[in-house]
């Protein structure tokens, strides 16, 4: 979603439950799309793997991605064995993380209700 005008850049469609590993694609397609990379990315914990995020570290995005389900105690990262999940685990501990992580769920909230609402999209029909 792009922040300031709500409307959706990338879209993937993939079997993978998770969203794990699809980040990078997305991220593909957005700057293929605009010329231009975006200077952040919010995103919840499916897409949340120590492969993701060195790939936006490598980029050069600031990324804000969430380690577990809010409200859930989750595992601490080993700083050794993921230390990319380690520094956003940080990052999002701080006062300016949860501030700017925060704005993830009205960011997509009103794309995702218009959607639903307005153009019917419910459900996909997967024939074939």
């Amino acid at each position: 979603m792009d922040g300031e005008r709500q409307l959706v850049v990338a879209t993937k469609l993939t079997a993978n439950g998770s969203d794990q590993g699809e980040m990078p694609a997305l991220l593909d397609e957005v700057e293929a799309t605009f010329k231009r990379r975006p200077d952040t990315v919010l995103a919840d914990a499916g897409y949340s793997n120590e492969q993701d995020l060195k790939e936006l570290e490598a980029r050069g995005i600031e990324g804000y991605v969430a380690s577990g389900r809010e409200g859930k105690k989750g595992v601490a990262a080993n700083p050794e064995k993921h230390p990319a999940t380690h520094r956003m685990a940080e990052k999002l501990a701080t006062a300016t993380g949860r501030e700017i992580y925060r704005a993830r769920k009205w960011l997509s909230e009103a794309p995702n209700g218009w959607l639903k609402h307005v153009l019917g999209f419910r459900r996909f029909s997967v024939r074939g």
